[in-house]
């Protein structure tokens, strides 16, 4: 039994150094934007080894899941991902500026984090200039389904972020906030740790 799950353990780790070559080639060969399509159809070991090798952060014990989609980077260095950590199906990353996730946060599927505006196609440019900034999910928090995080945006330890929220502004430490724009619901009292 133990030599069954050994062999299993060894094809999933060769599989994700295919899969790793084979992004190399495309990113070589076709550019960068090719490979970064490329990646979210590969598994989930796949997709941690290429995002390491291409300049991501991951700490250990880690659960990143499958078909996320990664915008405006030609790497993956401004993505930092702490240790303990789960990010769900689907979500959605703009790396433009730094996303950082420190340790034990849930990330749930189809969270959407955005780190920039640049409105230079239109007359609205001229009100809003274009801009960026980094996001920063500190220690403990969980963040519902469908959410979207907007740049400049800090939330604090030991929070929670109510599903298809839109949180466009900072979350104070130890706070339940949902809605859109998110809003303070509660206070969360009784964390020890």
């Amino acid at each position: 039994m133990k030599t069954g799950l050994k062999l299993q353990k060894r094809l999933r780790t060769l599989h994700a150094y295919l899969n790793l070559f084979r992004f190399n080639l495309k990113k070589k060969v076709l550019g960068f934007d090719i490979a970064n399509q490329f990646i979210q159809r590969v598994d989930k070991d796949s997709l941690q080894l290429i995002l390491v090798r291409n300049g991501a952060t991951i700490g250990n014990n880690c659960d990143i899941e499958t078909g996320l989609i990664f915008h405006n980077c030609n790497n993956y260095s401004n993505l930092i991902i702490e240790n303990n950590c789960h990010i769900g199906k689907n979500c959605f990353f703009d790396l433009k500026d730094k996303v950082i996730i420190e340790d034990n946060c849930v990330i749930s599927m189809q969270t959407i984090f955005i780190t920039h505006i640049d409105m230079n196609k239109s007359h609205l440019s001229e009100l809003y200039s274009t801009g960026q900034g980094c996001i920063n999910i500190e220690n403990d928090v969980y963040i519902g389904a469908k959410s979207t995080i907007l740049m400049n945006i800090c939330i604090g330890e030991k929070s929670i972020v109510g599903a298809g929220s839109l949180v466009n502004q900072k979350v104070n430490s130890k706070t339940i906030v949902g809605g859109v724009p998110a809003k303070p619901i509660k206070k969360i009292y009784g964390t020890q740790k």
